[in-house]
């Protein structure tokens, strides 16, 4: 059974230990080190899943890591890494959010909207886990979990999402009229809530990289 350590307070990176028959995916570019015995091959999501990962701006393949040995890895941002577990159920995770998963779980794409992915800052596509098995995500800063009641409410600035159940109703509106859109994007906040309606879990972020980016372009 693969072990999962995540090391560190602030600034947090992942330990993986593979036995023998063990295998995680991982995305390239978070790899730090690994063990000689680990191997390491190539797997693509397919034509439909690369091309969706091309206009995302993520990776269009994934490293698969077989054991024994260890590696290590972490986010591009200093944040938190998130250890979720599956059981048979859903989660839906933002496009840049994935870090390392056991190779049982399947992942595909989803389509977040044309408007939500480009003035949302966060891009076109939502990235979907499901089956049985671990999955780790980074977020930006430090990470916020709810659980949210069944029919319990809560709005969130769109680029903060990180992860959510699939049981979770999501939905995205504006925020205020014109005027408002407009000041709030010259101060490089988003464009848009997401409107989540329980039951089920919901894990925001509190750094954005929307408006990171646009706070480090403003200073220029």
């Amino acid at each position: 059974m693969t072990e999962y350590n995540i090391v560190g307070n602030e600034v947090q990176y992942l330990e993986t230990k593979l036995n023998e028959g063990d295998s995680v995916l991982i995305e390239p570019g978070h790899l730090i080190s690994k063990s000689p015995s680990a191997r390491l091959d190539v797997r693509s999501g397919g034509l439909r899943g690369a091309f969706s990962h091309m206009l995302a701006g993520s990776a269009v393949f994934l490293l698969k890591v077989d054991g024994p040995g260890e590696l290590r890895s972490a986010g591009f941002l200093p944040g938190k890494i998130l250890k979720i577990d599956l059981t048979g159920n859903a989660i839906i995770a933002e496009f840049n959010a994935f870090l390392c998963m056991d190779s049982t779980i399947n992942y595909s794409t989803k389509f977040a909207g044309i408007w939500q992915g480009i003035l949302g800052g966060e891009g076109l596509f939502l990235e979907r886990f499901s089956g049985t098995g671990s999955i780790m995500l980074h977020g930006h800063g430090h990470v916020v979990e709810m659980n949210l009641k069944e029919g319990e409410e809560i709005q969130a600035e769109l680029s903060h999402v990180l992860a959510f159940d699939e049981s979770v109703q999501y939905n995205v509106g504006r925020i205020g009229g014109l005027k408002t859109m407009i000041l709030g994007g010259m101060e490089g906040e988003g464009l848009f809530f997401a409107d989540m309606k329980g039951p089920g879990r919901v894990w925001l972020h509190t750094i954005s990289m929307f408006q990171l980016a646009a706070k480090l372009a403003f200073k220029r």
